[in-house]
C-alpha cells in the first residue's frame, strides 16, 4: 500500500488503544474491541454518530454504506480519499470516529 492510504494507516496504528486486524476482508481499526474504521474502495469508512453522519454526508463524494440487514452499518460513512489533500480531512473524521468508539465502548 502506498500514497494517502498508507499515510492514514500509519499514523491510526500509532494512536494509543488502536488496533488493525483483517475482519470480513476489509483491513479493520478497532478501539477497546470496537470497529471505528476500515479502508473502503475509495477511503476510510468511519462509525459516526447519528448527527455526524449528516454532516460527512455533506462532503463530496461521500457515501453511507448499505445496511446489509444490520441495523449499525447505518452508522458508517465512506470519506473519500483520492489524494494527499485529502489525508487531514480524513484525520478529522477517524479522531471523532475513535473518540465515539472509545466512549460507546466503556471501561475495559
Amino acid at each position: 500500500m502506498s500514497g494517502p492510504l498508507a499515510t492514514i494507516v500509519e499514523r491510526l496504528c500509532a494512536w494509543k488503544d488502536v488496533t488493525r486486524k483483517t475482519e470480513n476482508g476489509k483491513d479493520s481499526f478497532f478501539v477497546r474491541g470496537q470497529v471505528f474504521a476500515y479502508l473502503g474502495k475509495k477511503g476510510v469508512v468511519v462509525r459516526l454518530a447519528p448527527p455526524q453522519v449528516i454532516e460527512a454526508l455533506k462532503i463530496q463524494g461521500a457515501k453511507r454504506q448499505p445496511d446489509d440487514g444490520d441495523p449499525h452499518s447505518r452508522e458508517f460513512v465512506e470519506i473519500p480519499v483520492t489524494g494527499p489533500r485529502e489525508v487531514e480531512r480524513a484525520m478529522m473524521w477517524l479522531r471523532r470516529a475513535c473518540r465515539l468508539g472509545r466512549t460507546a465502548a466503556g471501561p475495559v
